[in-house]
């Protein structure tokens, strides 16, 4: 469960000639009253392609009772019409298993195959794409459009469909409007956006708590500006009320290279 919380917190032929920003920060993560993980987030960001990258690994009491340690990579191009993935992969240990899966596209950008691995054992589908419209096959891109759309819109509005090859994702972001953002926890404060994401999974299983809890109550966030630069950052994130207890992660790092 402590995993799958954690994970809620993100053409062919064109070559882009801008000048990248990049953004990485990193968040402590308390659940009810114990430290519960730590996680960094990055991104590079330029106006025909990015890469996101996202590295959770369980702290305190957590990784005493359960160890878990994630990375997760995703590369993609920008079109006026499409954000494409280009390229997806995920690993990860417990105290049990080690799993890795990577997204397979083709040479125009359609997901065609998904290969994972559990202990070495490999395995390889191939992939039948729904009738419905995708707009993303991984939570990472659809963060990059959220930043995107902020920069042009100043608003989290966005209502997106993720494929990830296997299960359907539909995620909500609604902007709950300007407030000022202070935390003592955290070292940056100022004029924020307060925004609240629902994330609804197609078919999740009986008891799966996790996505009772994001479908039925949101997670809350807020975004501030980097000025410079123009990228956005996020300084908390909070879910309340879930199994294990509240959850808050909160910035303890910022660094911004334009």
């Amino acid at each position: 469960m402590i995993k799958r919380l954690l994970l809620t917190f993100l053409l062919c032929g064109i070559v882009s000639n801008a000048k990248s920003a990049s953004l990485s920060q990193t968040f402590d993560v308390e659940i009810g009253f114990f430290d519960a993980a730590k996680v960094n987030m990055s991104y590079t960001l330029n106006n025909s392609d990015y890469t996101f990258s996202a590295h959770m690994s369980t702290s305190g009491l957590f990784d005493t009772f359960y160890s878990f340690d994630a990375n997760y990579k995703t590369t993609g191009i920008i079109t006026p019409s499409h954000y494409i993935t280009t390229d997806y992969t995920q690993k990860t240990k417990s105290a049990s298993h080690f799993r890795t899966k990577q997204l397979i596209f083709d040479e125009n950008g359609v997901l065609i195959r998904r290969t994972s691995s559990k202990d070495e054992v490999k395995k390889t589908v191939d992939i039948d794409l729904p009738s419905f419209k995708v707009d993303a096959h991984d939570i990472q891109t659809v963060l990059i459009m959220l930043i995107k759309n902020f920069q042009t819109q100043n608003s989290c509005n966005l209502n997106k469909t993720v494929f990830n090859g296997k299960k359907t994702y539909h995620i909500t972001l609604k902007d709950e409007g300007r407030v000022l953002y202070q935390n003592k926890k955290v070292k940056v404060s100022g004029t924020a956006h307060k925004c609240s994401a629902f994330i609804h999974q197609d078919n999740a299983q009986k008891g799966d708590l996790l996505w009772q809890t994001t479908a039925e109550k949101p997670i809350l966030f807020y975004v501030m500006k980097d000025e410079k630069t123009g990228l956005i950052f996020v300084p908390e994130i909070e879910i309340a009320s879930t199994p294990l207890g509240d959850l808050d992660a909160y910035m303890t790092d910022l660094t911004i290279e334009d």
